[in-house]
């Protein structure tokens, strides 16, 4: 794998659905407004909380306890904390150019991504606060069928590369250039910049 700097900061997907017939998770009770950076809210009554296996969410979601605290910093300590205990979570995102860009040679072809660094600090309900240090995707469900997707630590742009006529990878600069514009956009539009909790 080969990595090349370019680093920034954010978290989040444009509001998507589980695959249909998906059993979604009952283990909430929470208000939730998600703001994205072009200003747009999404209020949800969320009844379903799920985070990524992986950082992507490549390898399926779990609804299991353990799995739905996120890990903050708190001075030089860290701890996990459940949503129920969140009031609030801002998070500002690098600038682009700062992007960590890599490949992975793992698929064939090879899969490109851009990862923009993002700093989420998070408030709790009890007034103290922490700056969230936890890679996973999370997804919020609601009875009725909306949902949102989105990172709190890390944003990432990832897309596979094309098969090359011959049959063998170069690194695709290019491919860098269209995850690069894929986050700016995202920057300006769809990515979280901030979660209350009521």
């Amino acid at each position: 794998m080969i990595a090349f700097l370019l680093s920034v900061a954010l978290a989040d997907d444009a509001p998507a659905a589980p695959a249909e017939g998906a059993s979604r998770p009952k283990n909430a009770n929470l208000s939730v407004t998600l703001t994205r950076a072009d200003g747009s809210t999404q209020k949800l009554a969320v009844t379903g909380i799920e985070r990524s296996v992986d950082f992507m969410g490549d390898q399926g979601w779990s609804s299991e306890a353990k799995d739905l605290k996120i890990t903050i910093e708190v001075g030089s300590t860290e701890k996990n904390v459940a949503w129920t205990d969140i009031k609030s979570v801002s998070i500002t995102p690098a600038a682009v150019t700062d992007a960590d860009c890599t490949y992975s040679s793992d698929f064939s072809p090879w899969m490109y991504e851009c990862t923009l660094k993002t700093t989420a600090n998070l408030v709790m309900k009890d007034g103290s606060k922490g700056v969230v240090n936890n890679r996973h995707k999370w997804r919020f469900t609601t009875d009725d069928g909306a949902a949102a997707e989105f990172w709190l630590y890390k944003h990432t742009a990832r897309e596979q590369d094309e098969p090359s006529e011959n049959g063998e990878n170069e690194e695709d600069m290019g491919m860098y250039t269209k995850l690069q514009d894929q986050l700016r956009t995202e920057v300006k539009t769809t990515l979280v910049k901030s979660v209350a909790v009521n």
